[in-house]
């Protein structure tokens, strides 16, 4: 089995955030053995014999009688049987959550870490497996800076084999007090293990090549509501990268176009989205609609020159009581080259572990185009835990055309994800392919469109 932990991921610091920051204490709930005992309670005593009688005809219900439960149909109790089963294998962690929930061990931890408000403070990072293999950095941040609502990060993480990676993040929610956001991002990495496998969709997993990166990228991002849920904004991107044959060998061979060379390029993206979530954390219901235009141009030489566009569709639905969600999600990208410009290949569209594939490897499918359809089952476990089942399925093509059924990839598991309606902590998460068995540890949302979350890192 293989196991991926995100490279920005610290064993202490997940914890800590886990069970800290993103921590809301709930109202006190009736426990379920209360539960069992007043229901037990307000059932008759199947040991009394009660005299027989014939009943009315003109008696639609019987005096006394209990409503009948409408949920509790066979129906119901086959679909639920997947969450029953999950339910009980994370019953220990239910059970350590209680113990925390009692002794209040990680408030008292991150005094550590954090300041008196919890709004910022500095934490170590661990990379432990996954991208980067192993390492070790601080990420710094403040959610209130300034007392002013505006958001800033910074991050670095020196991992083995000189490998490093970095990123800065700052987000102001009312630009100089308008409507308008902006939002500013950099993305740094020296990585000198990429994966690529040259064929598209056809790729074997025996094709795998490696690849040595070096890339900067900044993006600015302006936004404004337009009406409702409706919002608007524009990119700009500064993307500046050498790819090169890595020394692990199999090499990405040289004539894959963007391999042996460097880029300094230009980037503008236009997008418009349609957001009636009722949650971005933990969301219960609502649509989530986004469709994109990006133009990219090599300005440093003329070997490069591209456009791409995007529409991503989520569905939520709560089922049952409305506390189980279905998610309904499909995925369609496509890039082509422009006036006899090619792309380089670490720039293709990318269906893997990162990007919604979660049972095959990163980097396994690349190509211009890509599509991709996600269903998952999410139900709670405990106060801000809550189970997920999953199905993935999709495939990478070079054009239309080639899109088939038969080329479809698939992959299904299962996780926990630690969230609560306030902020995102990470997931745990087990996916199966015919590639094998692999098991994330991510510290950020699913199908989560920034760099350094596509990559990875």
């Amino acid at each position: 089995m293989k196991i991926h932990i995100h490279s920005a991921a610290s064993l202490l610091s997940w914890t800590l955030l886990m069970f800290g920051v993103i921590h809301e204490r709930a109202d006190a709930s009736p426990s379920p053995n209360d539960a069992v005992l007043q229901k037990a309670a307000q059932q008759p005593d199947s040991t009394q014999v009660h005299e027989e009688t014939t009943p009315s005809r003109t008696s639609d219900v019987p005096q006394g009688s209990t409503p009948e439960d409408t949920d509790n149909t066979w129906v119901n109790r086959l679909l639920a049987a997947p969450e029953y089963a999950w339910t009980g294998l994370t019953y220990p962690l239910k059970k350590f959550a209680i113990a925390y929930e009692q002794h209040d061990l990680m408030n008292r931890a991150l005094d550590l870490f954090l300041n008196d408000e919890r709004t910022g403070g500095v934490y170590p990072r661990f990379a432990i497996g996954g991208t980067l293999s192993s390492g070790i950095g601080l990420t710094a941040f403040d959610n209130n800076l300034f007392r002013s609502g505006k958001e800033a990060r910074a991050s670095y993480l020196l991992a083995t084999r000189e490998n490093q990676v970095g990123e800065l993040f700052y987000r102001d929610p009312s630009l100089f007090g308008s409507q308008w956001t902006l939002q500013t991002s950099g993305f740094w990495l020296n990585f000198d293990e990429g994966h690529f496998f040259p064929g598209g969709g056809r790729s074997r997993e025996e094709d795998q090549t490696n690849f040595a990166l070096t890339q900067l990228a900044w993006d600015v991002t302006l936004g404004r509501r337009l009406i409702g849920d409706l919002s608007a904004a524009i990119t700009g991107r500064l993307l500046i990268a050498d790819a090169q044959p890595s020394d692990r060998l199999p090499a990405t061979p040289t004539f894959i176009a963007g391999n042996n060379s460097s880029m300094t390029a230009l980037a503008i993206e236009p997008s418009i989205r349609h957001d009636s979530r009722d949650n971005p954390f933990r969301p219960t219901t609502g649509w989530f609609v986004e469709g994109a235009f990006t133009y990219t141009d090599q300005v440093d030489r003329d070997q490069f020159r591209y456009l791409g566009y995007r529409v991503e569709i989520q569905r939520y639905l709560p089922v049952f009581h409305g506390d189980r969600v279905l998610l309904f999600r499909a995925y369609l990208a496509k890039q082509d080259g422009v006036g006899g410009g090619s792309i380089p290949f670490y720039e293709l569209n990318l269906l893997d572990l990162n990007n919604g594939l979660r049972g095959f490897d990163r980097g396994r499918w690349q190509d211009q185009g890509a599509l991709l359809f996600n269903v998952e089952w999410r139900f709670p476990v405990w106060q801000d835990v809550e189970g997920s089942i999953f199905l993935d399925e999709g495939q990478v093509f070079h054009n239309y055309q080639d899109i088939g059924l038969k080329r479809f990839r698939y992959s299904a598991g299962g996780g926990l994800r630690f969230v609560s309606n306030r902020k995102f902590g990470f997931r745990i998460q087990v996916a199966a392919s015919e590639d094998g068995v692999l098991t994330l540890i991510r510290g950020n949302l699913e199908f989560t469109r920034q760099r350094a979350a596509t990559l990875g890192f």
